[in-house]
């Protein structure tokens, strides 16, 4: 189970994949070197949620792209993720972990005093 606090949605959904990806490697030793973007769209925060950590895990699983760095913009339903890194260099990137998986079970993204908070579950 991860944790992730944002300021507000966009925050929170960028600080949730910079945490998936810290869970694979040091995002420290990733390089910007490339950007990438990717857009969903779902009806609950949840799905949005979901879906934006499934597309940015297929970065890494299908294309092998690290990530350093997120931003994320919402327009309604429609999500917008851009991020900045770098292919996985075994070299330079050794993996902590290996992640079969974003799963939507007990994933919440609630409402704090100070701003947001969401939790979701990877399959290891």
């Amino acid at each position: 189970m991860v944790e992730v606090r944002g300021v507000d949605l966009p925050d929170l959904f960028s600080s949730c994949v910079l945490a998936l990806f810290s869970l694979l490697v040091d995002r420290r030793t990733v390089r910007e070197a490339e950007v990438r973007s990717a857009e969903i769209a779902g009806d609950t925060e949840e799905e949005q949620l979901f879906f934006l950590l499934r597309e940015a895990f297929l970065l890494f699983a299908a294309h092998r792209f690290l990530v350093r760095n997120a931003h994320v913009t919402i327009l309604g339903k429609q999500v917008t993720l851009t991020v900045r890194g770098e292919p996985l260099d075994t070299s330079r990137h050794p993996v902590h972990r290996e992640i079969k998986a974003v799963t939507a079970h007990a994933m919440a993204v609630e409402r704090a005093p100070e701003g947001f908070l969401a939790r979701f579950l990877v399959d290891v």
